[in-house]
């Protein structure tokens, strides 16, 4: 990270700050010094552009960004809000048309933990991950039948896209087959067996979350896994905080604790959970850390915003080789994050993660081809 990198984090945290508590005093030295286009790079490739806005109108006017800067960005929130929209509908859409066939459909993370945030609308939305109770491989065949849209298998979940959103519907919640010996699924299901938490869609029909303790530990267990195999952003980082910070009385902590160090995720937690509070300003009384690990604390954050890992791996089906080669020594890069992620043996995550890939190749090209009309 260098000089130009530094501050542009510190402008970041300092709004990122003033959006979790509007009262708190930014530190004025910092945003004066602030290099704005640096500013709305980092945030947009770190999914907190909008989240950061909010905060601007708080700031003196002597250090707010000039006209340049600010209709661009006005631009790219005002995009977010539609495109929020058009997901909110997609999930209340899904939602009454699984529903009128006598199917439950439990949301994951997305649109349901948007409603965490101070503005939902400017948490940056991508698929819609939806869990059926059970009943995926009927509402899949539904979606041929009634739409004529055709999911693709795909790891643990069918893969389709509903009036241009990305739709995951999940056969188990993680990749069993890469993590067999994991335990997570199990647990996983014994919370989905709790009372659903339910909402009202924008559309006016009820969606059901995950309870609190479900989604405490499969979002502990998700970003997990996404910063073991590639890496995390700090929305990943505040749709855990924002969550626990609204929901915190609501999640048994002994039980997740347990949960956790039983599959080796509680250094994790804690790091993140450590973070919430140094870097974003969090309350600390809501994210308890057992044990602090400062240097390993600032290894995870620094790799949060730059990844020590970068190199891409092209789409499986195009460059076979090139992408196993890539994919190889990412996981083996990124061995320090599984050996605080994961109690399973690395290499045998490892050859598991391979043969699941190349048994399930396609491309999300390949899955848009099959459900054009």
């Amino acid at each position: 990270m260098n000089q130009h990198d530094s501050k542009s984090v510190a402008v970041i945290c300092q709004l990122l700050r003033k959006v979790v508590d509007p009262a708190y005093a930014v530190d004025i030295g910092i945003i004066e010094s602030a290099d704005w286009k640096g500013v709305m790079r980092l945030a947009s490739r770190q999914g907190v552009l909008a989240v950061i806005f909010d905060a601007l109108s708080g700031l003196p006017g002597e250090v707010r960004p000039g006209q340049k800067i600010l209709l661009p960005w006005i631009k790219s929130v005002v995009g977010y809000e539609k495109q929020y929209a058009r997901h909110a509908d997609a999930v209340s859409e899904l939602s009454a048309f699984y529903e009128s066939h006598g199917i439950r459909m439990m949301l994951l993370k997305g649109w349901g933990l948007s409603l965490n945030y101070p503005h939902p609308d400017h948490r940056p939305c991508g698929d819609v991950d939806i869990w059926l109770y059970g009943d995926q491989e009927r509402g899949d065949a539904l979606l041929a039948a009634e739409l004529d849209i055709h999911p693709v298998k795909s790891s643990h979940h069918t893969i389709f896209f509903y009036k241009g959103t990305e739709v995951e519907n999940h056969i188990t919640f993680i990749e069993t087959d890469c993590h067999e010996d994991d335990g997570s699924e199990e647990l996983i299901m014994k919370f989905a067996e709790e009372s659903p938490v339910k909402v009202v869609s924008a559309r006016g029909n009820s969606i059901c979350l995950p309870s609190h303790n479900l989604n405490a530990y499969f979002l502990l267990r998700h970003s997990s896994a996404h910063f073991a195999t590639e890496s995390i952003t700090l929305r990943h980082l505040l749709d855990w905080a924002f969550f626990v910070e609204r929901h915190y009385a609501d999640i048994d902590w002994e039980a997740l604790y347990a949960n956790a160090e039983k599959v080796n995720m509680h250094i994790f937690m804690d790091c993140q959970n450590a973070i919430c509070v140094n870097e974003l300003g969090f309350p600390a009384e809501h994210f308890p850390v057992r044990a602090s690990r400062p240097a390993l604390e600032k290894r995870i954050f620094k790799d949060i915003l730059f990844p020590e890992f970068t190199d891409e791996a092209p789409p499986m089906r195009r460059n076979f080789l090139k992408y196993c080669y890539v994919k190889t020594r990412r996981n083996f890069a990124n061995r320090w994050k599984y050996d605080i992620t994961y109690k399973e043996s690395f290499l045998s995550i490892l050859f598991r993660f391979a043969w699941n890939r190349i048994r399930s190749p396609y491309s999300f090209a390949d899955i848009m081809n099959m459900n054009k009309k």
